[in-house]
């Protein structure tokens, strides 16, 4: 509960600094700049999700356990995984919340749309480390995803009503 609570809360800490750092782009009055912008911030999270699918590759080179199927998967591999689904899960529920975000947001928020995503990033990077440190150490990115991603949801949820 403790790891979850500091999970949210370093989220909503890390998107408050990160306004404070990204400028509001002034040309984001055009409906088509504000999803340019939801497109590019979404590469963080694919670097990320791009180191986890290169560490699953090298664990498997490494551990030289080239049949997933096989059921004779190491602890690493099994964790990594897990985590690899569910990044792909949550980024299932992120990326259209931020882009219907972006679509909606007002000019002055655009700087919204690039703290979010990364965040979305931060989280899911907290949750890998977490993870593979063992099962508990997961649960700060996981309630840190959820926030983000929940935040998105309502907010995009909002703008459209």
């Amino acid at each position: 509960m403790l790891g979850g609570a500091a999970g949210a809360a370093c989220a909503i800490l890390l998107w408050r600094a990160l306004l404070d750092i990204i400028p509001a782009d002034p040309a984001a009055t055009s409906m088509a700049i504000r999803i340019g912008i939801a497109l590019t911030a979404l590469l963080p999270g694919a670097v990320v999700l791009l180191l986890m699918l290169a560490a699953q590759m090298a664990g498997r080179f490494i551990a030289r356990k080239f049949d997933p199927m096989a059921g004779r998967d190491g602890i690493f591999l099994l964790r990594n995984q897990r985590v690899i689904t569910n990044t792909v899960e949550q980024w299932a529920v992120f990326v259209p919340a931020l882009l219907a975000f972006a679509v909606q947001t007002p000019p002055a928020w655009s700087a919204q749309i690039s703290a979010l995503a990364w965040v979305f990033a931060a989280a899911r990077l907290a949750f890998w480390i977490g993870y593979i440190a063992g099962p508990l150490g997961r649960a700060p990115g996981m309630a840190a995803t959820l926030t983000v991603n929940a935040g998105t949801v309502l907010a995009a949820c909002w703008l459209a009503r």
